[in-house]
């Protein structure tokens, strides 16, 4: 593989990852998936865009505004509409077609800020590209190197957060057992609005970085949508490291086949690229619903068992025959 295949699949890892963490989060806490988590990365898009474009900001300067604005968004929909349709009793596929609702209201938003561009300033329209845009480190082109270490940087902050903080046990906490977490003292609403902002701003980091790689599209969020899902399925949904696990393997594995497809059969076809996450997800869906990570812990938890019997068997032997 030549060096751009290296860096695109390093790039599209890095992307999936960051949106796999954002939506196994949600799914973690709300128990829902949500289909609106990757047009949450068109804000950031646009965010960016806009920025870049017309007030010449660097690129990687606008990340922590997108990201604030993302989490904004992520809060605003947890106060306006999941918390509201929570109180009401109803189930959560209410939950499940309401931000299908919501990712189409985005991606209508989108499309008037795309139109609104083109008519005050004569910018291209039909999708937000910012290569151009960013640096170049020995002849590699600087997202190539930035987005890794990002994702590197997320993954160690997330997950000492979660592991070591009061505020990210507590929210684990929330997550496995609200109404226990309740009992024990976690403000539980607080716990629910601070994973929507993270959510909402790791989903808007990936719309932020994929224009200075990708020239987007007003609802690229939709394509993107089943290589997420199948990566935070793969890895299970119920797992942080899962979600990274996951991320990873379906970004090599469709860039992969997909070389392999393109240098065995033909070039052309490089454009079923998108059908490799949905064979994935289907027979990962088919196979083992709840991912990779389950599989790991039933082994465990099958090994555990087998040493613990064959330990008490020697005990017993041991007791019998003193000698």
């Amino acid at each position: 593989m030549n060096i751009g295949l290296y860096i695109s699949t390093i790039v599209n890892v890095s992307l999936l990852v960051i949106l796999c963490l954002g939506f196994t989060f949600t799914y973690m806490m709300e128990k829902f998936p949500n289909f609106a988590h990757t047009s949450f990365a068109s804000i950031g898009t646009a965010v960016t865009y806009y920025l870049v474009k017309f007030y010449g900001w660097n690129p990687y300067y606008t990340w922590p505004l997108s990201m604030m604005i993302g989490g904004l968004v992520g809060v605003a929909l947890y106060l306006i509409v999941v918390k509201k349709i929570k109180e009401r009793a109803f189930t959560d596929i209410t939950l499940t077609f309401t931000f299908y609702i919501v990712s189409q209201i985005i991606v209508q938003c989108i499309a008037i800020f795309s139109y609104w561009i083109l008519m005050s300033s004569r910018y291209q329209s039909n999708g937000f590209v910012l290569f151009n845009f960013d640096f170049r480190w020995n002849g590699i082109q600087g997202v190539g190197i930035i987005a890794p270490l990002t994702v590197l940087f997320l993954v160690v902050l997330l997950e000492g957060f979660l592991k070591y903080s009061k505020h990210g046990i507590a929210m684990k906490a929330t997550a496995e057992d609200e109404a226990l977490a309740m009992g024990l003292g976690v403000n539980v609403p607080i716990m629910h609005i601070a994973s929507w902002f993270i959510s909402g701003s790791l989903a808007a980091l990936a719309g932020s970085i994929i224009p200075m790689w990708l020239s987007t599209s007003v609802d690229f969020g939709d394509t993107l949508l089943i290589s997420v899902m199948a990566g935070s399925v793969l890895g299970g949904l119920a797992s942080i490291r899962g979600a990274i696990i996951g991320g990873i393997l379906t970004g090599v594995s469709k860039k992969a086949i997909t070389w392999v497809l393109m240098k065995k059969i033909s070039v052309n076809m490089g454009s079923y690229e998108g059908l490799i996450p949905i064979l994935f997800l289907f027979a990962i869906l088919a196979i083992e619903p709840n991912g990779l990570t389950a599989i790991y812990w039933r082994n465990i938890s099958v090994h555990n068992i087998k040493v613990n019997i064959k330990n008490l068997v020697n005990s017993i032997k041991n007791s019998l025959n003193p000698d």
